[in-house]
């Protein structure tokens, strides 16, 4: 098998169907692929989309109870058996050139590569002033073809391979919430020599409407993760910069968003700006409100006994005490 397709999901059987429907409709050799579906313990109609797929590439459906991003996304590429592994999510609708695009970085006897393809927003999911609000800001990050950050992996289109991704240990698994594992994961392979290379023929389509309220309780975990992957890579200036949180930066953090003199008075614009649908004003609401909820995670696992968990996978010279 040359390539795997890891497929993570929870609760997401209302797209799961068209996901696999553009998976099985690649330009890629059939029996050069796989799609591992791994299930973080969903309770809704997930195994029944997967029995009734008519796929013509092998399926396999690998569940596990439900314990989070790093651990599903282990448990797909732990059940695949594909030379080159590529991650994607649920909800992700992938262009038919797709995994042929990923595939041509990887010449037999490539080794130390990894490949982030394209995402973009599936044009049907624009459908409430939150998510029509994300096309106001476009994504002006440049990304090098041939040599990207690491601080711009993301996990929902890239593709690495199995040997690389074994040696570095896979995603860690003692993150305490959503996000940054894709960064952590990145960082430990950079230092083992991996190379990130950016191929935006490599694309899809995110199609999932987000509301504020869920993304106010992802950025909270989020603050509590930005605290554990810097802490875990040794407090590292640049990656303190990255993730706003030196503790230079905190005090006028806490007072912006932790003290009652902005806060409040964007939270009432809110209804007004989406009722006559003031994409710029909301946008300035939105922004700051998720910025108040990543800083409320980053407090809560600042303050004494607050510390996120011990590192799965520690790195070398990254301190394993308590934040100070």
């Amino acid at each position: 098998m040359e390539l795997s397709v890891v497929v993570a999901t929870y609760n997401r059987c209302d797209v799961l169907a068209r996901t696999l429907e553009h998976l099985a409709g690649q330009a890629f050799p059939r029996g050069q692929y796989e799609i591992v579906v791994a299930d973080d313990g969903s309770t809704d109609a997930t195994a029944a989309v997967l029995r009734s797929a008519a796929c013509p590439v092998p399926l396999r459906h690998a569940v596990q109870p439900h314990r989070g991003a790093s651990a599903v996304r282990n448990l797909g590429w732990r059940a695949s058996r594909g030379r080159v592994v590529l991650f994607i999510d649920a909800d992700f609708w992938a262009d038919p050139g797709l995994l042929a695009s990923h595939h041509r970085h990887y010449p037999p006897g490539a080794s130390r590569i990894a490949v982030q393809g394209a995402t973009m927003i599936h044009p049907d999911s624009l459908a409430t002033p939150f998510m029509r609000v994300k096309q106001v800001s476009p994504d002006l990050t440049v990304r090098s073809r041939r040599r990207m950050s690491p601080y711009h992996v993301v996990s929902r289109n890239i593709s690495m391979l199995r040997a690389d991704l074994k040696a570095a240990g896979g995603f860690d698994e003692g993150f305490p919430g959503y996000g940054y594992e894709d960064l952590d994961l990145a960082l430990r392979m950079e230092a083992m020599g991996v190379v990130f290379e950016y191929e935006p023929a490599a694309r899809g389509y995110h199609h999932h409407v987000e509301t504020l309220d869920g993304v106010l309780a992802k950025m909270y975990e989020a603050g509590m993760c930005a605290v554990y992957v810097w802490r875990k890579h040794g407090r590292a200036r640049r990656l303190g910069l990255f993730l706003e949180i030196q503790p230079w930066m905190l005090p006028l953090k806490r007072l912006v968003y932790r003290t009652p003199l902005v806060m409040p008075l964007l939270r009432r614009l809110v209804p007004v700006g989406e009722r006559r649908g003031w994409l710029l004003l909301l946008n300035e609401c939105y922004k700051n409100l998720l910025q108040e909820a990543y800083y409320a995670g980053v407090f809560a696992a600042w303050r004494p006994g607050g510390a996120a968990p011990r590192a799965a996978h520690p790195v070398p010279g990254g301190a394993d005490h308590g934040i100070p």
